[in-house]
């Protein structure tokens, strides 16, 4: 088994070795499994070589001019190109992976990391256990049991299909599907877990566990209110019991219309065209065919996505064809978020493959649960570079990120090279936001495996600040060919460092996401237990949290000013307040011949899909209390202010730009800053060091000021030597449990705090001498604008004796300085 050696970055490229946990040996090597010192097992990731095959060119940098070498060599046909072209073959057909390149997973594998260490769930149709690249002890198939608690039926065409019963016993293991079922889920597992094996395509997070449930039907199953809250909640809870941080879900498709052009709101048959006057939103977005989307459910505006959440309320409520008495109210959607709450997995679900401004009513869910968002990514897709367009394309036949664009990224959606289950050996592409999900939840697997001490939600969090939105000449997502056929641009119009509504936060960029967060958008405490030392080297700022307060305290203004009206009209499908029915009301299909809902309705089956307008009004109030409620906590809890709490042993190396503004706080381990921070640092119990510069404050409550970079420290960056200074542009306080650090190792050699602001002293000063000094040197330790008290037992002009020589202690000219007096002799030792 070959174990490979991590490469490092200060300013250019971050230490990875040290960053997984894995203690150094010297400048930038990491031990091999056999050299291991006991202390570190347990937290030491297996190296992906060992989830690959024998003779796999792949290998791990052992130093940061290895690190280009390294990429390339895990770039092998399995792996692709960014164009999807084999070129030992003619035209241009997509028939090569190309997802892997599109979210530059090989700086990941360089640096040693393919989601090793980490679980991940799969919610779809079940998977073909015999395909080759599925022969992994990775991936299981997780077994949940239970009962029914409703009847239904899961496919809703014109006919409904796919029954299910109330007290029928079922099973989700996700190698228990029907032979005709598991097309999809067998696709979507190789874009995750396919093996690296040199054969054909290989899965991003190739090295994660893979638990597989089942959701009882392929990709053609309705997401639309039709499934049963016992089964979707044992099923994701299963998964949740087994230890999956991500849950993938790329299955489903919502219920459709009849036609819209030709039938009315209550499925009368006017002819040809006999409805086109008062036909709903008929076109998409982009759609060049002005009747393309006449069958699908519009989903263009918010009153579009709430008729969604309402139907599903009536669906699940007493009355409605879904309702159970044991969770009342509560939908399929609900007992996902039930399962999942309370772990902290996220959910990955696919924005759906129709031609809206939106997200359907599964992936944008946190718009009406606010508690789920940071648990939530919505997918939206992207098509490979072309000879004409010779960068990645936003896919305007999907849906976008729209009002879900905070918790959605845009990810490789058509020709995505993965696993068939048309046979034991073979593959093919597939296209839609499903494939494009699985790459998401892989790329949080690969994140995972990189980042030990953060949890999914965390790791969510950085893999959206970290994602691309550059073409590879730098400029935004613009140029040749982002157009739809419509002509509206589909370009990145959103400032850097904002979602956009089209791509959300765009491309995962696993090259960018191995260098730490590239914003906080929320306080975050990073609790390092597992790894001993992190190299953060991407700047930090906060301009995304700060625009996200603006956006929600505007919302909670309008909704104070002008209560639920603030949210528009209703859509046409929700009857008007005298119970007439709109003239561009629609009808569902797959209702009209559901014999359930025919006796729910007393034989007016065409009328189950409509909302009253008393629930409409009250649902609505209850979804905008329930965000107005959120915003406010928010508001009171101070979480619109980016800040960074530190915990845990290891130690934090921060050598970015940090422009965040909440402060942050050091409460056990070691920070040191090597870039530029902003704000204010609080030391309650940990240590500060660094030779960087600190704009705010510096205050020690109780734990210690340690200037400079330690020698240990600086080995883990390229081109940086030990620093003896840190600067800080505020006031610099010491408590008296706090000490300050210092070591002088020569006349000229010694660390020291440099402020601009005031100097407030008490506590401890933890003296470090090594080698000789010449008597007379003077050691400014700390300088300031001004300076109030003293080291404790240090008052001014006291004699100090440390290291073999005496000191005298001195607090004039605002600064704390120590002059060498004379060497003490040693008593004849």
């Amino acid at each position: 088994m070959r174990r490979g050696k991590l490469a490092g970055r200060g300013s250019v490229l971050a230490l990875a070795v040290v960053a997984a946990g894995l203690p150094a040996t010297g400048a930038l090597a990491g031990p091999g499994a056999d050299e291991r010192p006991a202390s570190a097992q347990g937290s030491y990731p297996e190296d992906c070589a060992q989830w690959s095959y024998p003779g796999d060119p792949g290998f791990v940098a052992r130093s940061p001019g290895e690190l280009d070498a390294a990429k390339a060599s895990w770039e092998t046909p399995e792996y692709g190109n960014y164009t999807g072209h084999n070129p030992s073959t003619p035209g241009t057909a997509v028939n090569y992976p190309w997802q892997l390149a599109a979210v530059n997973a090989s700086t990941a594998y360089a640096l040693g990391y393919c989601g090793q260490g980490v679980t991940l769930g799969m919610m779809d149709s079940g998977y073909r256990p015999t395909h080759e690249a599925f022969q992994t002890e990775l991936i299981t198939p997780v077994t949940g049991e239970g009962v029914y608690g409703t009847s239904g039926y899961g496919y809703r065409g014109a006919t409904p299909a796919n029954p299910f019963t109330a007290g029928e016993w079922f099973t989700v293991a996700g190698d228990q599907a029907r032979t005709s079922d598991y097309s999809h889920g067998t696709g979507m597992l190789g874009v995750t877990s396919g093996m690296r094996d040199g054969i054909d395509q290989h899965g991003i997070a190739f090295g994660s566990k893979m638990y597989v449930a089942k959701t009882g039907g392929s990709d053609s199953q309705s997401h639309g209110p039709f499934h049963d809250y016992v089964y979707w909640y044992t099923a994701n809870k299963a998964l949740v019991d087994a230890g999956a941080q991500v849950i993938n879900s790329s299955w489903g498709s919502y219920v459709q219309t009849l036609d819209r052009t030709r039938y009315d709101g209550l499925g009368n048959d006017l002819g040809v065209n006999g409805n086109r006057a008062n036909a709903y939103q008929v076109a998409g977005k982009d759609s060049a065919s002005a009747t393309a989307m006449a069958t699908i459910i519009p989903n263009e505006y918010l009153k579009d996505l709430e008729y969604q959440y309402f139907f599903f309320k009536k669906s699940y409520s007493e009355g409605g064809i879904q309702y159970n008495p044991n969770h009342p109210g509560r939908s399929f959607m609900d007992a996902i978020w039930d399962a999942i709450k309370d772990s902290g997995t996220v959910n990955a679900r696919s924005a759906g493959n129709n031609d809206w401004s939106n997200p359907y009513f599964r992936p944008a869910y946190p718009l009406f649960n606010p508690l789920a968002e940071k648990q939530w990514i919505a997918v939206g897709g992207v098509q490979p570079p072309t000879a004409t367009n010779p960068e990645y394309t936003k896919q305007f036949g999907y849906n976008e990120a729209g009002l879900a664009k905070w918790w959605n990224v845009s990810t490789p959606s058509n020709n995505v090279r993965t696993t068939s289950s048309s046979g034991d050996t073979n593959y093919s592409n597939s296209s839609g936001t499903s494939p494009a999900t699985p790459v998401a939840t892989a790329v949080m697997g690969v994140l995972l495996s990189r980042y030990p001490d953060m949890d999914a939600r965390q790791v969510r969090e950085l893999m959206f600040t970290t994602a691309n939105n550059k073409m590879s000449d730098g400029v935004r997502f613009l140029g040749t060919g982002q157009t739809s056929p419509s002509g509206a641009s589909i370009a990145w119009t959103a400032p850097d460092g904002l979602p956009d509504e089209r791509w959300g936060w765009g491309i995962p960029d696993l090259a960018k996401g191995m260098y730490g967060p590239g914003q906080l958008l929320s306080p975050m405490t990073y609790n390092m237990d597992k790894a001993p030392l992190d190299v953060w080297s991407n700047d930090i700022s906060q301009i995304a949290i700060k625009e996200r307060e603006r956006e929600d305290l505007e919302w909670l203004a309008g909704y104070k000013a002008q209560g639920i009206a603030y949210a528009g009209e209703f859509s046409p499908n929700v009857l008007h307040p005298d119970g007439t029915l709109d003239k561009q009301a629609f009808m569902l299909q797959g209702i009209l011949g559901d014999p359930h809902i025919q006796a729910l309705t007393n034989g007016h089956p065409e009328l189950y899909d409509k909302i009253t307008y008393e629930d409409a009004v009250k649902w609505r109030k209850e979804w905008m209390d329930e965000r107005a409620a959120y915003i406010q906590n928010n508001i009171d809890n101070n979480l619109y202010t980016a800040s960074l709490t530190k915990q845990g042993p290891g130690t934090l190396i921060m050598t970015g730009d940090a422009t965040y503004e909440g402060g942050t706080t050091v409460e056990g381990g070691k920070l040191s800053i090597t870039g530029s921070h902003a704000s204010s640092i609080d030391v309650k119990g940990g240590t500060l060091g660094g030779s960087g510069s600190v704009g705010d404050s510096v205050t020690v409550t109780s734990g210690v000021l340690r200037p400079g970079l330690a020698s240990d420290e600086a080995a883990q960056l390229t081109g940086t030597s030990a620093g003896n200074v840190l600067n800080v542009g505020g006031n610099v306080t010491v408590g008296r449990q706090g000490r300050v650090a210092v070591t002088i190792s020569g006349d000229r050699d010694y660390t020291s705090v440099r402020a601009a602001g005031k100097l407030v002293l008490d506590g401890e000063l933890d003296l470090d001498v090594r080698g000789k000094l010449t008597p007379g040197t003077v050691f400014t330790i700390m300088s300031g604008s001004s300076i109030k008290g003293a080291f404790h037992a240090l008052p001014e002009n006291r004699a100090l004796n440390v290291g073999g020589h005496l000191f005298r202690v001195s607090y004039k000219n605002n600064s704390m300085t120590l002059t060498v007096m004379h060497p003490v002799p040693n008593n004849g030792k």
